[in-house]
């Protein structure tokens, strides 16, 4: 019993390549297994094919079958999946419906039938369980990138299905939260023999508690199976997993401090009673690479959406010594976003297009474009929505929009979530080269210290509302 993949080849369009081809493997239910395998090879469409979300939504499946526990997920109505399979999505924004996450995951259980005597106790199960307690009866739209995951997660918990199916659960939460909820995840697999199979590029949170580790390669699954217990930290890189510990060997040329482009005073940001930002206060210079951490929920999307305008604020924010919410029209795209969710961030009807909006003062703007798309690897893709893309591949696509684009300051949230270790080096290199090449400043949020320790010439950690300076050490 578990979930086959047998001779399975599925395709979003005619005429594309194939995005899973011919794949074959056995996922038991007795072991915690993790996916891995390089950004765009098809794991996210493994996961959507196994909820039974794909061929229903999008594209189609040319050859072999599915089968989770002797069942089609497809061939089942929607109470019914939802009891074989759970999954949680890269981006769980795209499955929450209700406004707070009470409501969520009460409309959950309502939609399996849940006895109404039951539902709070297993609400406030899988809240407890997911460690939001204090979170219940939050707005969805307050949370942070890491809350909403908890949030998703919880959902899925409290319908209590046979199989989780989870993509990139830890990508936007931090350390400690990530290894508190693995454990909560294996003593579920273990006491009530709930199926794990979790798509990953980074193994930290798993080490001690995933049984298998199998990778995937343009849409089929290496023979290789990797004892999740004794990993080889060349192999895994040579994989393109992200291997705790190991440096990304940045090569960027060294920072030559300019004058101060953005500056913060006293930023205080408020939603309802609770203040979310307390008098920030920084500075930040022309060709410098600047790193903001702190634990999900801490502020780091609300201090980048307060800088693009998203969020009210009190205080002050000066862009090259000039108010920004004075900023005419011509002068508002000095600051470049790369938002957390790159969905958010798309103008152009197709992949080439996204790229050409960013290049439409380039005189030899196809000429560009074809070059962007083939460097990040999207040249294939490139007459397609930009949301057919994996989230992987949409964050390239973002990021390198970002870069064509003229500003004098970028501002990244997250810019690596989801990526591989090739192209989390490609991605950094690609946005430091730029900042030092067109004398800019950058400012990036991760929750990979590795990350803003080899990449960033200052580290700031953002707790209590508040922003601190922080040497390398303490890290």
């Amino acid at each position: 019993m578990g979930i086959l993949f047998d001779s399975l080849t599925f395709t979003y369009s005619d005429g594309l390549k194939p995005v899973i081809a011919g794949l074959s493997c056995c996922i038991a239910r007795e072991e915690i297994t993790v996916l891995t395998g390089a950004s765009g090879c098809g794991k996210s469409t493994l996961l959507y094919l196994a909820a039974g979300l794909y061929p229903e939504n999008a594209g189609k499946i040319t050859g072999g079958r599915i089968l989770i526990e002797e069942h089609d997920p497809a061939s089942l109505d929607p109470p019914q999946r939802c009891r074989l399979t759970g999954m949680m999505f890269q981006n769980p924004e795209l499955q929450f419906c209700m406004d707070t996450v009470r409501n969520e995951i009460l409309f959950c259980l309502e939609n399996i039938s849940t006895p109404p005597d039951e539902m709070e106790d297993r609400l406030h199960a899988s809240l407890s369980f997911c460690g939001i307690e204090d979170l219940e009866e939050r707005t969805l739209l307050s949370l942070s990138g890491g809350e909403k995951q908890k949030a998703a997660l919880a959902c899925i918990v409290a319908i209590s299905p046979e199989w989780l199916l989870l993509d990139e659960p830890f990508a936007n939460i931090d350390d400690e939260s990530a290894r508190s909820i693995a454990s909560s995840l294996e003593k579920l697999h273990r006491e009530k023999g709930t199926g794990i199979l979790a798509v990953d590029h980074r193994l930290d949170s798993w080490l001690g508690i995933a049984d298998t580790v199998i990778t995937m390669d343009e849409g089929k699954i290496i023979p290789e199976r990797i004892d999740a217990r004794h990993l080889d930290p060349e192999r895994l890189e040579s994989l393109g997993v992200i291997v705790p510990g190991r440096s990304y060997s940045p090569s960027i040329p060294a920072p030559v401090p300019g004058e101060t482009v953005l500056e913060i005073r006293d930023l205080t940001v408020t939603r309802g009673k609770t203040e979310l930002l307390h008098s920030v206060s920084a500075s930040f210079r022309r060709g410098m690479i600047y790193a903001v951490l702190g634990e999900s929920g801490a502020g780091k999307s609300t201090l980048f959406g307060a800088l693009s305008g998203i969020f009210p604020y009190k205080g002050k924010v000066l862009l090259d010594g000039k108010d920004i919410r004075h900023l005419g029209h011509k002068e508002t795209g000095r600051i470049g976003f790369i938002t957390q969710n790159p969905q958010d961030q798309f103008v152009g009807g197709t992949v080439r297009d996204e790229i050409l909006t960013s290049l439409r003062k380039n005189p030899d703007a196809d000429a560009k474009s074809e070059e962007i798309l083939r460097l990040i690897k999207l040249w294939r893709y490139r007459d397609i929505s930009p949301y057919l893309l994996s989230q992987g591949q949409q964050r390239r696509l973002g990021t390198a929009a970002l870069i064509a684009y003229d500003c004098h300051c970028l501002v990244c949230d997250e810019p690596t979530y989801a990526q591989d270790r090739k192209n989390t080096i490609s991605i950094m290199d690609s946005l430091c080269r730029e900042v030092r090449e067109r004398n800019i400043a950058m400012i990036f949020s991760t929750h990979d210290r590795q990350l803003a320790a080899d990449y960033a010439d200052e580290i700031l950690i953002l707790e209590e509302g508040k922003l601190h300076a922080v040497t390398e050490s303490s890290l």
